[in-house]
This record gives C-alpha cells, structure tokens and sequence, in this order.
C-alpha cells in the first residue's frame, strides 16, 4: 500500500500538536499554577525570594510572562536587592513540558538594583545567608538568570553600589539611566553584552558605554583565599568600554582611601578595552589598549584590578602621558600612589618642570592603609630644581627619570647646574628612612675660575683648599664629571664625594710662583678622601711641568707616588727661591727636573733629579759649568713637621766629578740651615771640555765644607772647612800669563778663613800670601802678608781699558776692610831693578791707600805714597806724591821715547792728583808740583836741547875739543821745579847747567794738547866762553836791568816730541824784556852771577871787556833761524788715575 508523503507529514503535524496541547492542558486549565511554577524556579534560580504587583501569562502565541512591580528581597528581608517597573519574560516552551522555566527573552524597565557589601566584606548578590555554603535560603545568584535567558533588555536602569565594609567610611556610587542588551548564545556559554549608562558628578554627569561578550568560566571563583569554590559564579567578560567627564575625585573618593587627596579633582575621559575573568581570589578586571585624557593630560596603557569582590583588592596602572607640567601632574595623582617624601622634595628644592610619562605602573591596594607603589620611567624637559646645602639652582635640566618603589633614577641629565653646562648626568634620590638621600653625577663643562671657587669650598684638604682660594685671574674652561651625596632633609645637605676634572687650557696667577701659569691641561680625580693627578701639564712662561700621583685625605693625608716633572728656565726656578738663597747669575738656561713625592703630605719624603746638560752654574770666581755640559743633581730627603727639610743625600754630578753632601734646611719664618759637603781629590785636567773652575786648568782641588745658617742670605751663614788646591794651573785671558804652581790651603771657620797658604808662579815671578778673612757676612776684614822673591811690576799694570783687578778693587773698597803688608826681595819693571821693596796696603771706605812705599834701585832709594779712591763702575781719583834720591836718569829716559836719552843721577820730589772723570781723559784734570835735579849727566839726545846747540853750530865750533855728537852735551846739573794746573805744566826756572853753555828757560807745557811755549835763554860760559862769544847769535842786552849779558834767546812751540825752537834776534827786545823772555833772562843771570858773587861780589871784579862781535873765522854767514826735529811720543799715561785726597809729602 501506497502513502502519500503529504500525508505522512500532515500526519505527523497532527500528532505533535496534539502532544503540545497535552502538554500545556495545566497552563490552559489553570493559569495561577502556570505562574506560581514559573516565579518558584526563578526564586530558586536567583536565590531570592520575588514580589510582583501584578502577572500576566499569555500562552499563545507564546508563553509569556508579564510582571509589573517586581521586588527581590536581599538576604536582609528588610533591604530591597532589586526593583523593577515591569518586567516581560518569554519562556521556552519545551522546558516547561519538564516542569523547568527557561526564559528567551527578558525585558527589564526601569530596574534599580542595589549591590552592597556589608561590614563584614560580603557582598549581597552572593548565594546563601551571609555567603555561607548550605544555608536554607534558595540556592543560586540572583545575576546567575540572565546567564540562561537568550536576550535581555534593560531600560533606564539605575545600580546603586554601597561598600560597608571599609574602616574609612561607608560610600556609594550611583549609575543611572543604564539601558542594556545581552543576548545569549544558543548553549549558553556566549552573552554579547551592549550597555549604556550616567553616572551623576559634581562636575557633571559622566557617560559610560560597555560592548563585549559575557562567557561561563571554566571554573567557579573564591571570595576568600580560604573559602571553598563555588560562591561567585564562574563568568568572564571582554569588551570594549568608553567613560566620558569622569569626576576624578568621585572615583578616588569611592575607589581610594579617604580622605581623598585635595590635589585630587578635575575630570577624564577614558577609552579602552576590559577584560574581567576569575582571579586566583575574586575577579581579576584588565583594561587594555586604554585611552584617557585629563584635561591637558593624555594617557596611554593599561590598568588592571585583582581580587573584585574581596576583603584586598589590589590594583596595576602602567600608562604613558604626553608632556604636562610636574605640579599638573602631582595634582592628578592620588597622594598616596607617591612616596610621602616626594612631594616634601619637591616643594622645598623647588623642583619644577615638564613631565612626559614615558612608561609608569601604579600598584596596591584599596584598603584603608593602601600600600601603593609607583614605578616607571619619565622624561623631564625645562627642569628647575635647587641642589645641595648651597641650593644652587640646576635650570633648564632634562633628562629621563626612573621610578622605582624605593628610589627615583635619573639618566641622561642636560641642563645646568649653577655655571656648568651639564651634558650628561645621572641621579639616584633614595626614599627609605631615615629620609630622602640623593646620589647625584653630572657630567659636562664649566668656567674655571667658578670651578675652582667651588673646589676651594668643598675640598677637605686644607692645604689644597688654601692654594685654590688664593688664585687669581683665572681663565680657560673645563670638562668634569661632578659627584654629590647626601641626605636632603639634613641641616648638611648635599656633600662632595668625587669628580672627574679635565682642565682646557687654564691659566692663572698663584703667589706661589712669579709667573703666570698658562696652557694648563689634564686630568684630575677629586674625592674627599684623595686627589689623583692624571698628566696635568702647564706652563710657565718658558718653564713647562707635569704632575702625576696621588694625594690621599683622612687623619692623615699622604702622598702615593705623586710625581713632579719640571722642564724649567732657570731664572724662574731662582725667583721661586728665597730672596738672596741663590744669586740670579749662578743659574742659567734650562733645567729638567724630575721630583718625586711620597709619605705624609705635612711630613713628606722627597726624591729630585735634576738634569743640567741644558743649564749653565756659575759660582763667581769658582766655577762655570757652560750649556751642553753633562751634569746632574740629586737629592734625597724627607720634610719633617715643624718645616725641617732634611737631605740624607746631595750629590752633584759633573763626570768624571762627584760632590756629594747631607744637611737640612728649616723652612719658614725661623730659617735655618745645617749641611755639609765633601768632595773628595777632583782632577780640575780632567773636568768635560768647557768647564771653567775659576781659570785652574789643572791640579787636584779638594772640599769639605760645613754650613750653618739661621738667615736666607747664603752671606751670614758660618762655614767651617777646607779648601785645598794642588800644583793648580791658571790660564786666562784676563791675566794674559799661566799661573803655575798653585797651591792653596783656606780655612773656613765661621764667618772667616785663615788663608794657612796661597803660592803660585807666573814665569819666573813668585807670590805667596797668607792672613786671615773676619766678618765677612758684614764688613769682611781682611789681613793680608804677600811675600815674593822676584815680582815683575809690569804684571800689575791694567793693559787696555777697565781689568779684572780694577773690578776686584772696586769691589774690594765697597764691601771690606784690608790691611796687607808687602815686601818683595827683588822687582823689576823693564829697564829697572829693585830691591827690598816694601809697603802697606789699606783698602777701605771705597779707597785703596798704599803708603810706606820704599825701595832701593842701582844704588838709589825711592819712597812715595798712592791713594786711590775707587767708586763703583765709576772714574777714579788719585794722588801720587814721590821722592827719589840718587836714581840713574838714564834708564827713565829710555821708557820716553827714542829721541830722548839723558843720563845722569836723578832726584826728584813730586806730588801730583787727577781724575778720570774729564770727557779727555785724566791728563786734563792733572794738578800738583814736581822739582827736579839731575847731576852730573850728558844730553845724548832730545828734542829742545841739541836743537839750541845746532842753531848755536856748537859741534862745529868746538871740534876737536869735545866730540858733542858723539859724547853728548855735558852737565852739571839739569834742575827745575814744575807745577801742574789742569793738565798744563808750568816752570819758571828751568836750568841746564852745562861747562859748554848755560841754558835756562821759562815756560809751559800743555800735556793735553801736546803743545810747548818756552823761552830758553844760553850764554856761553866755562873755558870755551871766549870762543863761544864769537858766534853771531849771542849780544848783549843794552836795555833794561839785564843788560850787559851775552845771551841768545830761543822760542820753543810745538809737540814735545817735534818743536819747532826759533832764535830771538835781540833787536827785538830794544826797550827791555818782559814775560817769560825776562823770566828765562833772569835764571839765566842769576845762573851765570851767583856763583860769582858769593866768590867775589861785583864792586871788586874788573870789568870784562865788551865783545860784541865773534872772529869772522867761527862765524856763518847764513845761519838758520829756527831748526825742528821728528816728533817723538810723551811720557806714558796712567790709566784714568783720579784725584785723590792730598797725602803728605814722602
């Protein structure tokens, strides 16, 4: 049999529907027991029990359930959990045929909703009495339905949190106008949820929005850590949320610990997707992907709650800000989201500038103590803060900062801090107790002139911090790396504990060396317990240094390994000295020195080596170490406390020559000295080539000094030892001979020497002194005994201009005292010999006085007397007076020149003073009295006398007789007496008194200018007179009171050597003589007559018969008037001799 498809479901439909109408027969029969099974599973579903004003049924054409008034009780009966205006349930049809209320669709308006935890921390939509397992209220949650209801509509809801459980104060919070859709997935296990809601402000009313998805957790959630699992429902949610003009002060009031922060207030808007899922104890609530703007503020990232629904919530915000100003952003932070120092901090160092949130997280709890914590990282732009016990402003700071929970970092810092330009930097501010500590690095640059004040403040070496404060005129800049610690809350504040300084061409003026210090670079590590010196290198004008080592702080400071390498002028190495230590010409070029430094800063021990190939030492009258010489100086000692510089070692290296010594010096104002030094046989042969020790070349030179001194000038101090010198050689250009044999024994004592022995040879001539030396750091006395064998004069006369001995007696005069015996066996001087001379010598006052001067020559004595006064660097005066007694004249007159050669026995007195202080020399300035006699002598040659006796024709008259040419001129006697007024020689009774002729004259002699004005007057006398008296140049004068005379006169002009001697004819003077013609007539008669008046007066002789006339056989026709001769030098002059004071007449 055939059936019909059509049928067979007709069929089917029927049967179904008639199931259906069985099914539902008790809804339709009865209505009240439809509803009372309906709200009796909803009661047990939501744990509560259900009041409802009015209900409907509809059954077709769906089962639907209207409410009106509905009011669920909380576990307090007397507390209303929710109320609804109306409420439109649609229930699935297949579960009521088992008896079960599923609902479809739920529609809620105007629901209000009062979600409270009590005191004891429970919350009231929790299932059981008290959240108690097992209680005999209905079991369930009464949120739990909307979890099995396909969609929900909520309109124009209202939720009313109220939190009794925290200690702080019971508070609310109120969401209004709350409308919502949940829609439920066909299993159950997916709810899509949209809601909107108001919540009521001060500032407003604030907007919330929520869009995500409700799913079923995989597992129920604790309330308590020690409560069993099952209590809150296992449901998550993720979603997106937006909350627009959120009050934050409501929120922190609600949320937070109360009272809120006062800085607290304003409002935000937030964006961001949350997630809420069971926690280990409660609800763990994630916002992510967050976007909130306060005010001027925008905010980035993400916040999480854990442990909703417990008695400790916790709480993590991390998030990132655009940039906002410090004070903003401390306003917008709970206070106790800060640790309580920080803000004290920043108020009082002032510390200001814009916040950038790089990355921060916000971490605790909500309870009535929160413990918070903030972390993260900041950047800091325009900062401003105060530093230090000084609260030297730091501006323009920026930098990252680093929060931490219990210290805030800060790195790459620029900015300034006070004058330095900070480039880069870190800080690290500690916030544990006792109170806020701040470790602060800085790196960059500054003046040097700022940095060095500020060293000089905070050094903790007092001796560093001394010489900082006194410099000045500082310049140049440097880099540093600047290290501070301490707390910030303490009356000392910040402290200095190192930097790094690396100066840049520095300079400045110190006392502590005469020039300025310029070019100075390197590097130096400061701490407060040491100073450590990295090639820190200046100048010096052209003095360079460097300085390398350690200085270490504490109860004692100390040197380690400090270092000190000098390449010095020497002029400025002198200047650094104590005055008058050492004489600026006793060094010279370039000294290298290398000092090394160790052991207590105020008790130092001490190494200097000195290099002085590039020097030159000089020790007047020493020694002369000249530049390219090798030579070294070391010394080793140690500086005591009370300023004692000891030297265990001093040794002076000229090689092959090694002078080595101990002693110490006392530093300061009670300067002393105490040093010895011992040399040891040196070889002068073999000293370096250039090396000049005092002009000895040779022989063997040994030294052992001790020194002791309380003054700076090396003069005063008193020295005891030996000086020793043997078979010594002198060659110098100044002396012009070799000095030979020298041998030397001086000792020192005190203030003095005993010179035990000086001898020594020059050629054949040989000096020994000997004497004593007292009082030489004041007015040296020195006492002298010079003995010689043989001594050539001609060795003590200056040749040239101004000599070694003039400059030793200039000297000498100024700054002692000498009295010095001399006496010589035999001397010489050229042509002469003489014995037994002797003198005494006094130096003193700036005079030199010789007196006592006497010696013997060929038979004669000679005795005089010198006194020279010798200023310093300036012409001298000088007075010489004379006495010689039976000298042959020959000798002297051969020193004067060829064309004069006179001999006879000689005696003279003679007194004559000058200076040289005349633009022409001292011949200008000569003043005093010569007389002069001459006996029993020939004129062999001259320049006056043989000229008159050839204008005379004398060697042709007496030929045969007396050989004039080639005997010379006899004499009796040639006398004069001769005075000198400013260099011009005056005489008005010169007298040659020959048996030949008699010749006198009258006249002067410019020494100066070389110039003669003399008349000579000559008769013929003797036993050739008759004969003589022919000769056409002799009349008689017939005028006047000289008449009666047979004279020839002569004019004599010129240079001494070549004078021009002119005859007078006698016609000339008809009416008489006068001038110098009368004076020279007058010597002459007195000359001629005296003689012959104390024989026989004049009334008793005859009259001699008038001659006037010669025989013509003897007389020339032509006879020259004037007759001249070759010039011939004057006298030698002494060498400027100034006027002295006028000594008595030997």
């Amino acid at each position: 049999m055939t059936v019909r498809p059509r049928t067979l479901v007709l069929s089917l439909l029927a049967i179904l529907l008639l199931v259906i109408v069985m099914a539902s027969l008790p809804f339709l029969s009865d209505p009240d027991y439809a509803k009372k099974l309906i709200l009796s599973q909803v009661e047990q579903q939501i744990g509560r029990k259900i009041e409802v004003g009015q209900a409907h049924l509809d059954i077709i054409p769906k089962i639907r359930l209207e409410l009106s008034q509905v009011v669920i009780r909380d576990l307090d009966p007397s507390r209303v959990f929710f109320r609804a205006k109306r409420m439109d349930l649609v229930l699935r049809m297949t579960p009521l045929w088992r008896l079960q209320v599923v609902g479809k669709r739920l529609k809620v308006e105007e629901p209000q909703v009062e979600l409270r935890r009590d005191r004891a921390g429970h919350w009231n939509f929790l299932s059981g009495a008290g959240g108690e397992v097992g209680s005999t209220q209905a079991e369930g949650n009464p949120l739990s339905l909307l979890l099995h209801i396909r969609e929900t509509t909520v309109t124009n809801g209202e939720i009313t949190v109220v939190d009794e459980f925290r200690q702080d104060g019971m508070r609310s919070l109120q969401v209004r106008t709350l409308d919502a859709i949940m829609s439920t997935g066909s299993k159950g296990l997916l709810v899509d949820v949209r809601l909107s809601a108001t919540i009521p402000a001060t500032l407003g009313v604030s907007s919330l929005s929520l869009v995500g998805k409700v799913t079923q957790a995989d597992r129920s959630v604790r309330v308590a850590p020690d409560s069993p699992a099952g209590n809150v429902p296992g449901v998550q949610f993720e979603g997106a949320a937006e909350a627009l003009n959120v009050d934050l002060r409501q929120v922190a009031d609600f949320f937070g610990p109360r009272p809120a922060s006062e800085h607290m207030s304003g409002s935000a808007n937030l964006v961001g997707r949350v997630r809420l899922a069971p926690g280990v104890v409660g609800y763990d609530m994630v916002l992510s992907d967050m976007t909130a703007n306060v005010q001027r503020m925008s905010l980035k990232g993400q916040a999480s709650l854990s442990g909703l629904m417990t008695a400790q919530p916790t709480f993590s915000l991390t998030f990132s800000s655009s940039p906002v100003d410090l004070g903003e952003l401390l306003d917008r932070l709970p206070a106790g989201w800060l640790h309580p120092q920080l803000r004290t901090v920043v108020t009082e160092r002032e510390i200001e500038g814009t916040i950038e949130v790089v990355t921060a997280t916000v971490s605790g709890t909500t309870t009535p103590e929160p413990r918070v914590s903030a972390t993260g990282e900041f950047r800091v732009h325009q900062g401003h803060a105060l530093i230090g016990l000084d609260r030297i402003p730091a501006q323009n700071v920026s930098g990252t900062v680093i929060v931490e929970p219990d210290r805030i970092r800060v790195t790459d810092l620029t900015g300034r801090y006070g004058s330095m330009r900070v480039s880069g930097g870190t800080a690290a501010v500690s916030l544990t107790k006792p109170g806020p500590a701040l470790d602060l690095e800085l790196s960059g640059d500054m003046a040097a002139a700022d940095l060095i004040a500020r060293l000089a403040r905070i050094v903790r070496l007092k001796r560093f911090a001394n010489v900082l404060a006194e410099l000045r005129e500082v310049q140049g800049d440097a880099l540093l790396t600047y290290r501070m610690a301490g707390p910030l809350d303490s009356p000392d504040g910040l402290s200095f504990i190192g930097g790094e300084f690396v100066a840049r061409d520095v300079s400045f003026r110190t006392p502590l060396v005469p020039e300025r210090v310029v070019g100075l670079k390197g590097r130096v590590l400061v701490s407060p317990e040491r100073w450590e010196f990295d090639k820190l290198a200046g100048r010096m004008g052209q003095s360079q240094f460097e300085v390398q080592g350690i200085v270490t702080a504490g109860a004692e400071s100390t040197f380690r390994g400090l270092t000190v390498q000098l390449r010095a002028e020497a002029a400025h190495l002198v200047r650094m000295l104590p005055e008058g230590t050492v004489s600026s010409t006793a060094l010279q070029g370039t000294i290298g020195a290398t000092v090394s430094l160790s052991g207590l800063t105020n008790a130092p021990q001490f190494k200097a080596v000195m290099e002085l190939k590039d020097t030159e030492l000089t020790v007047p009258g020493v020694m002369r170490k000249p530049v390219g010489t090798p030579a070294s100086l070391q010394v080793e000692g140690n500086l005591s406390r009370d300023s004692l510089f000891s030297a265990d070692r001093i040794e002076l290296t000229i090689p092959p020559v090694r002078l080595s010594g101990k002693g110490s010096v006392r530093l300061g104002k009670k300067f002393g000295v105490d040093a010895t030094f011992v040399s040891g046989p040196i070889d002068l042969a073999k000293l370096p080539p250039g090396i000049e020790s005092g002009g000895i070349k040779a022989g063997t030179l040994e030294v052992s000094l001790d020194v002791k001194g309380k003054q700076r000038d090396w003069k005063t101090w008193q020295i005891n030892g030996w000086v020793a010198i043997t078979d010594g050689q002198i060659t110098t250009q100044d002396l012009g001979h070799t000095v030979k044999d020298l041998y030397v024994r001086l000792k020192l004592v005190r203030n003095g020497a005993d010179l035990k022995r000086l001898a020594f040879r020059i050629k054949d001539n040989d000096l020994r002194l000997s004497g004593s030396i007292r009082n030489w750091h004041e007015t040296p006395a020195i006492t002298l005994k010079a003995e010689s064998s043989k001594l050539d004069f001609d060795l003590l006369i200056p040749k040239g201009g101004r000599s070694p001995l003039r400059d030793f007696l200039e000297t000498l005069a100024s700054t002692s005292r000498l009295v010095a015996t001399v006496g010589i066996d035999r001397g010489v001087y050229q042509q002469f010999t003489f014995t037994e001379v002797s003198c005494r010598v006094n130096i003193r006052d700036g005079v030199m006085d010789v007196d006592r001067l006497n010696g013997q020559s060929d038979g004669g004595r000679l005795a005089g007397r010198l006194v020279v006064r010798l200023p310093r660097e300036k012409p001298a005066e000088a007075e010489v007076s004379v006495r010689i007694d039976g000298v042959p004249f020959l000798k002297l007159s051969q020193l004067m020149s060829e064309k004069h050669l006179v001999s006879g026995e000689l005696s003279a007195t003679a007194t004559v003073q000058g200076h040289g202080r005349h633009p022409r020399g001292v011949l200008p300035t000569l003043n005093g009295k010569v007389e002069l006699l001459i006996k029993q002598g020939r004129v062999q040659k001259g320049t006056i006398v043989p000229k008159i006796v050839m204008l005379l024709n004398l060697p042709m008259l007496l030929q045969g007789k007396i050989d004039l040419a080639r005997d010379g001129m006899p004499f009796d006697k040639m006398a004069g007496t001769f005075s000198l007024k400013d260099g011009v020689l005056f005489s008005e009774n010169m007298v040659v008194d020959s048996p030949v002729i008699k010749i006198t004259g009258a006249g002067s002699y410019d020494l100066t200018n070389d110039q003669l004005d003399v008349i000579y007057a000559a008769s013929p006398l003797g036993a050739y007179s008759q004969l003589l008296k022919s000769i056409p140049l002799f009349g008689k004068l017939f005028a006047g009171e000289r008449k009666g005379i047979d004279t020839a006169l002569f004019a004599v002009k010129g240079s001494l050597e070549g004078p021009k001697v002119t005859y007078l004819p006698l016609k000339s003077f008809a009416t008489g003589l006068t001038g110098l013609a009368q004076l020279a007539v007058d010597v002459l008669k007195n000359t001629i007559l005296l003689p012959k008046e104390l024989i026989a007066p004049a009334d008793e002789r005859a009259p001699e018969p008038a001659t006037d006339q010669a025989p013509p056989s003897l007389v020339k026709e032509n006879a020259p008037p004037s007759v001249e001769t070759d010039h011939v030098a004057p006298p030698p002059q002494v060498d400027q001799v100034p006027q002295p004071t006028a000594p008595s007449s030997p």
